[in-house]
């Protein structure tokens, strides 16, 4: 859990909601937690969206909380810093991320994974996405992807 999943979920934990609509979250962040700017809420939302951890229904601009931010506690006296701005520029690639985590996990070499990984895919006859590649090479070493699964998935849907 990062300071910005703990940020997203703060104001559906505190309210009890399932969904918010955009001025709601930017109230909370604004105005009732006074945590940031209007231009930052509006940013963070939308970083949110883009990372998978917020996701967008119908065009009212209401929002829910992505599944794995589920059981998220927001610590008391939590306040988020200026960092969770920062990740959006130095963004690292989903894949490349859980593939780091594999290799910390396995003690295999990066480029032993990735040909793996390439192995993965040519079983399937090509037909898998990197993103589905990785997450089944992640849960054949039993390493949880839970964290990476909103990520990988604004991922694939860049991609099409």
């Amino acid at each position: 859990m990062n300071e910005l999943e703990t940020t997203v979920a703060a104001p559906f934990r505190h309210g009890r909601k399932d969904r918010l609509s955009k001025m709601e979250l930017v109230f909370y962040y604004v105005q009732d937690k006074r945590w940031m700017s209007q231009d930052q809420a509006k940013k963070l939302i939308d970083l949110a969206a883009k990372r998978g951890l917020l996701l967008k229904e119908g065009e009212d601009n209401t929002y829910r909380c992505a599944e794995s931010l589920g059981d998220i506690t927001i610590p008391l006296g939590f306040r988020p810093g200026d960092e969770i701005f920062s990740e959006s520029s130095d963004e690292k690639d989903p894949i490349e991320a859980l593939i780091e985590d594999i290799a910390t996990a396995t003690g295999r070499s990066r480029k032993d994974l990735a040909a793996e990984m390439q192995e993965i895919a040519e079983h399937f006859d090509n037909l898998l996405v990197p993103e589905a590649s990785v997450v089944l090479l992640a849960k054949k070493y039993g390493v949880n992807t839970v964290a990476y699964i909103p990520a990988l998935r604004a991922a694939m849907r860049e991609g099409q």
